[in-house]
């Protein structure tokens, strides 16, 4: 497993942000989609009407997901889609999370691992987060 250091964990935010800032209307738009079947099928409207925003749905997932797999594989943890991210790390030799939120200038909270965003802490040492790369 990877483990980042807050200074790495960083040099990933640039592109984060500019991801998120593309995918953010999509996951928005997304949201609005299943309101609106939900609505049609509490309505009773059959296929033909809400195919199409079906299709357009599934399209939509599937341009987030391209667009967000990319950091999957760096080993980055999305938490959702509209800009929330964890960073596997280790603090005095034990694995917990650096955390970012779209619209933050860098990464500055970490938290524990069963702590989620709730329980995120600021990062007073930097160096207390070594990077690894571990198989």
């Amino acid at each position: 497993m990877r483990y980042f250091g807050v200074e790495e964990a960083n040099r990933l935010i640039p592109l984060l942000t500019r991801t998120f800032e593309q995918v953010r209307p999509w996951v928005a738009r997304a949201h609005v989609i299943v309101r609106e079947l939900e609505s049609l099928q509490d309505a009773g409207a059959g296929p033909r009407r809400t195919a199409p925003l079906r299709d357009e749905r599934d399209t939509l997932l599937e341009r987030i997901q391209a667009e967000l797999e990319q950091f999957q594989e760096l080993g980055v943890e999305l938490k959702a889609a509209d800009g929330l991210v964890d960073f596997h790390a280790l603090k005095g030799g034990r694995p917990v999370y650096l955390c970012w939120r779209y619209g933050e200038p860098a990464v500055a909270h970490w938290h524990e691992l069963d702590g989620g965003f709730a329980g995120r802490q600021p990062i007073v040492h930097a160096h207390e987060f070594a990077p690894s790369y571990l198989s």
